[in-house]
Parts: structure tokens; sequence; C-alpha cells
């Protein structure tokens, strides 16, 4: 093996692993969470680069309705790690457009009950006041505890 099919090797293999640690990042957040107030958001693999999330109204126990994207349901919604791969970027509108709901995964030390929850929070285009139309829907915006993997 020539010094160019070396490379070419360790950078196939730095690829994989960067691939590997990503999936492994992405899979902490595959499950179901709840808030004090009953939201639940079930988490789940769509592909190796994404996952898909369905929100659950506590008011309702049921999606809600989207009326910004055709009356669509709160269900499957694509999501993505963040560039730091610390936060689970959710899609409310399409890719790209709209707004997100952003999950934190951190460390809450809890007096009775330590452990990593969702800490969760709205984010928008400068230009879109989205949040203040549709925002409601998807509050309160309390810390998801994991209740099922």
């Amino acid at each position: 093996m020539n010094g160019l099919e070396k490379q070419r090797l360790d950078f196939k293999i730095h690829l994989i692993n960067i691939r590997k640690r990503e999936f492994d990042n992405m899979k902490r957040f595959i499950g179901k969470w709840k808030n004090k107030s009953g939201n639940i958001l079930k988490i789940e693999l769509n592909d190796k680069q994404s996952l898909k999330v369905s929100f659950v109204s506590g008011k309702t126990g049921k999606p809600v309705i989207r009326e910004y994207l055709d009356g669509k349901e709160s269900v499957e919604m694509y999501a993505e790690l963040d560039f730091y791969e610390s936060s689970l970027e959710v899609e409310l509108w399409e890719k790209g457009k709209g707004f997100q709901l952003s999950l934190l995964y951190d460390w809450m030390d809890y007096r009775i009950e330590p452990g990593y929850r969702l800490a969760p929070g709205l984010v928008q285009n400068v230009d879109d006041n989205l949040t203040e139309k549709y925002g409601h829907l998807f509050m309160p915006l309390e810390h998801y505890k994991q209740i099922e993997k």
C-alpha cells in the first residue's frame, strides 16, 4: 500500500468513526419523554442521520393540528442533531423554513431524581414571528423526562 492509498483508507476510517459517533449521539434521544404538564414526545429513528418526533398534547392526549402546515398533525416531524450534537432540532414546519423545537439533552441535578432531561426551546428565523403565532401549541416549555426507551 502506497502513501496515497493509506491516506484514503485513513480518511474512510475517519468518516466511519464520525458517522458512528453521530449515530450514538442520536440514540440517546430515542424513546418516549413526558413533561410535568403531560406533553409527550415520541422520538424514533428515521434513518442513519435523522430522527422523527411526534408531539402529543397533555391537554387533549392527541397530536396538535398545525394550522400553518395545511392542518397536519404533529406526528413524525423531521429532526436532526445540531452542529454540536448536543441538541435535537425538530422541524415544526418544513426543513429550513419557519421554526423549530430545540431539545437540549442535559443533566439535571434534581435532589430527588437526578438524571438526563430534554430542555426545550422554540427557535425561529430572525424575520419570522411564528413562535408568537403558533408557539402556544407546544407549550409549556418544561423539561421532559424519559418514561420509555
